[in-house]
């Protein structure tokens, strides 16, 4: 329990320096351990991982297989990006048209800036690609990013089992974009050309609990293999019954999760002489854009909630009523970035990590979501690039190797999630 004994005395980048020295150490065995792991079970096609720093752990708190924000990455990630997305085409049978299907709320500049950049991502992996929207009828939908120029998504179409666009794009790979949170359309039921992600792991479907299950499996045996206390890299977690929070059902088997979680919290605090109050995350077990999640510290807190936290906790993105939740391990953020809270976002392809960057909001505190109004993004320092600038910025250190490491384990969970027939489509 060596780590465990570094981690009680040393300063609060603990958590860093130990799995800083297993990569000094021990970074080949890291390395092939992870890529055993990837090949038994495979990896998104893309992804991303919300990352949180406490200083005492470092761990993921959401794991999002229809990642937006690519424009935010820099260049350098960017080719990297455009790299692994070359080497995972090659698995298929020579694949260079890509057919790429965004979000319906496209009007959201940030958004088609993110689509700018994606497709200029795969343009740089050697694609001919063209957008095809679930929203658009007869006519394309023309969209304009932040440089004023015009993005074209066309109508899409069925012949036969093959989907092709208005202009005749028939492609040899579609890739989502758009998380499905209000379910399958028909337009992709069927479809011959292979879709990835796969429409099953859209939100619909998809939940926070068993990804987590998954991401606690994969990292307790990440842990045993290299001798590190598991807790450093995991959250505690609990998934509650049916809810509604209109009509205040289910909210007593809510806080009871919330107070069984924090037990669990209490006792590592304890062991790590670590002071502060614990909290818990209560969130909708599915659905993505920081919706129907709230901070707790007491399962009385939980009973007491008011009307209007009810009615925000009740529905989540496109309308969609939030009948699940998942209670989960608050981890403070330590990041600060402009003297402003900050977490890591980081990026991957194929299950390797190519670049990151900082979710920042100066309208919330350490312990808070930071996907909420007042968030703002900021690029993160990367290696491969001058970073003259980044003592000016007030940016972190570059710790791309840890944070890419967590992430990349909570990518290639995301393949080991298993589904009963429950939440089949």
């Amino acid at each position: 329990m060596m780590a465990m004994a570094a981690l009680k005395t040393t300063a609060p980048s603990a958590v860093m320096d130990i799995l800083k020295e297993l990569s000094e150490k021990r970074g080949e065995e890291v390395t092939a351990w992870m890529e055993s792991r990837a090949m038994e079970s495979g990896a998104p096609f893309y992804s991303s991982v919300d990352v949180r720093h406490a200083g005492y752990k470092l761990a993921p708190v959401d794991t999002n297989l229809f990642p937006a924000g690519f424009n935010q990455l820099s260049g350098a990630a960017r080719s990297r990006a455009a790299t692994r997305i070359k080497k995972r085409l090659m698995r298929y049978n020579e694949v260079s048209r890509v057919l790429v299907i965004p979000e319906n709320h496209t009007r959201n500049v940030g958004y088609i800036d993110n689509l700018t950049a994606l497709l200029s991502i795969l343009r740089e992996a050697g694609c001919e690609v063209e957008l095809g929207s679930l929203a658009a009828t007869d006519a394309p939908i023309e969209v304009v990013n932040s440089a004023s120029e015009t993005l074209r998504e066309m109508p899409l179409a069925r012949h036969g089992s093959l989907l092709k666009t208005g202009t005749g794009f028939c492609p040899q790979l579609i890739l989502l974009n758009n998380d499905l949170t209000s379910g399958l359309p028909d337009v992709l039921r069927g479809v011959s050309q292979p879709i990835v992600p796969r429409p099953s792991q859209g939100w619909h479907r998809r939940r926070k609990s068993i990804h987590f299950e998954a991401y606690d499996k994969l990292a307790r045996e990440f842990a045993t293999a290299f001798a590190i206390d598991p807790w450093l890299i995991t959250t505690e977690f609990h998934k509650c019954g049916r809810v509604n929070f209109g009509e205040r059902q289910g909210l007593e088997c809510v806080a009871m999760g919330v107070e069984k979680v924090l037990h669990r919290i209490r006792a590592h605090y304890e062991r790590y002489g670590i002071t502060s109050e614990p909290y818990v995350y209560v969130k909708s077990d599915s659905g993505t854009y920081g919706m129907g999640i709230m901070t707790v510290k007491s399962g009385d807190e939980m009973l007491e909630i008011n009307k209007k936290i009810r009615n925000k906790m009740n529905v989540i993105k496109e309308g969609v009523q939030s009948t699940e939740v998942i209670i989960q391990e608050g981890v403070p953020t330590v990041d600060v970035v402009e003297n402003a809270p900050a977490e890591p976002m980081m990026y991957l392809v194929d299950g390797h990590a190519v670049g990151g960057a900082y979710r920042v909001n100066a309208e919330r505190d350490a312990e808070n979501n930071l996907n909420a109004t007042g968030m703002r993004f900021v690029g993160m320092c990367d290696e491969a690039e001058p970073h003259d600038d980044h003592a000016q910025r007030a940016l972190p250190p570059c710790q791309f190797g840890a944070l890419g490491l967590i992430a990349e384990l909570a990518s290639i969970s995301a393949q080991r999630e298993e589904y009963g027939e429950s939440y089949s489509i």
